[in-house]
């Protein structure tokens, strides 16, 4: 593009730089020739969102990086593979437990959603309080991943109460301790007179 530019302000005539200008016009990001061979990479599609006034590399639905060379899949800036973005019921426990990038990790299990990982790991809680059930799960050269379930005390219209599972950080010991940080609270300071 600059070649043509260039050339036109010095009125020189570059035989391929117009042909070149007008293909990058045309929507080329990449172009590769050999003698007898024209390479045209379209330019590719992004998607993107906004987090605190920053673009970051995101698309819920489909590919983030939509190009003739390769489909790039990334979850709020994190490069993932393409399932993770468009099949997350395909997602095992197994994926979360072999994968190596805690980043990638995260994401999943973020994806299968916590209940059904638990569900599908058969965990048993390693503790458990009138606040909820917390469970530990070991993960190989990384933290473990620690989780509280709790019981909604506002029962739905048909009388059923919600249950929820929460991620928190991995120095908790106990539901109270866990149902607290999620509150900004200790277990010590935790301590409700009515729950709604």
């Amino acid at each position: 593009m600059t070649t043509l530019i260039g050339a036109q302000q010095l009125r020189r005539e570059i035989p391929w730089a117009r042909p070149l200008f007008e293909a990058y016009i045309a929507g080329a990001w990449f172009l590769y020739w050999t003698d007898d061979t024209l390479y045209w990479v379209a330019k590719p599609i992004v998607h993107t969102e906004i987090v605190n006034e920053q673009r970051r590399l995101h698309c819920g639905d489909g590919p983030t990086l939509e190009s003739d060379v390769e489909n790039l899949y990334f979850w709020h800036g994190v490069l993932v593979p393409a399932f993770v973005v468009t099949r997350p019921d395909w997602i095992t426990v197994e994926h979360i437990m072999t994968e190596e990038n805690a980043e990638v990790r995260r994401v999943m299990l973020e994806r299968m959603g916590h209940e059904r990982f638990l569900g599908n790991l058969g965990a048993e809680p390693a503790h458990q309080d009138e606040c909820g059930e917390l469970f530990r799960v070991k993960l190989d050269g990384d933290e473990d991943v620690v989780l509280v379930r709790v019981v909604n005390s506002t029962p739905e219209e048909d009388g059923s109460s919600k249950q929820y599972v929460l991620r928190v950080p991995p120095g908790i010991t106990t539901a109270r301790e866990a149902v607290a940080w999620t509150f900004d609270l200790t277990r010590d300071t935790y301590q409700p007179e009515i729950q709604t």
